[in-house]
């Protein structure tokens, strides 16, 4: 009889402590996992990602110089050197040069010049350039033009209006120079550059205009 009543009493118990694990009792344990799970503000939405550093990398700061005094190849050359080199460059043409001139020449000095200078301008002549030569003499440009055939017109109307002093003079004119302009990260650039153009007698280093 006495077992009985033990095996009754030891099941009641067990129900009695699953009823209160369930909460029937009123009382909830927050640290149960279903609570926890359903404490938590659109779960299904969490992530895990990892830490990721987002510092910015200082760019370096950045130089710009002006090459002259090259012609079209070594522009070229100077080009691909610098580009190996981690820079940029860009070549820049120079005006075509304007090899025919319609000229006042044989003017023995300044004071000669300053003469016939006035003589054109009263004839109307205002576009003028005198240019001192060799010895001391001067010539008076009228003006430059990039064929001789535009040259020759002008001075058909300079004999016009009575000036029979000019002529055409076609030139012969240098080679052809170009301009390179080299951008890059300003303390490795500055640092290059003079042996860059070192094999480029001519070449002169400036600024760049802007």
């Amino acid at each position: 009889m006495a077992i009985r009543l033990f095996f009754f009493l030891l099941v009641f118990a067990n129900l009695l402590f699953f009823a209160w694990a369930q909460g029937y009792f009123g009382q909830i344990d927050e640290n149960r996992e279903p609570q926890r799970i359903a404490g938590q503000l659109q779960a299904e939405k969490l992530r895990i990602v990892r830490n990721i550093t987002t510092a910015e990398t200082k760019k370096p700061d950045q130089a710009c110089r002006l090459i002259s005094g090259l012609n079209p190849t070594e522009a070229g050359n100077l080009q691909s050197s610098l580009k190996t080199a981690g820079g940029e460059a860009t070549i820049l043409a120079l005006p075509e040069p304007k090899p025919h001139l319609v000229i006042i020449s044989d003017l023995a000095n300044k004071a000669a010049a300053e003469k016939k200078a006035a003589e054109l301008a009263r004839f109307g002549i205002t576009e003028q350039t005198s240019v001192e030569l060799e010895g001391g003499r001067h010539e008076i440009i009228l003006g430059a033009f990039a064929t001789e055939a535009a040259a020759r017109e002008l001075l058909q109307s300079l004999v016009k209006r009575g000036i029979k002093s000019a002529r055409v003079d076609s030139r012969e004119q240098p080679a052809p120079k170009v301009r390179v302009e080299v951008r890059g990260p300003a303390q490795e650039l500055l640092r290059q550059l003079p042996q860059l153009i070192a094999p480029y007698a001519d070449a002169t280093v400036g600024e760049c205009s802007s």
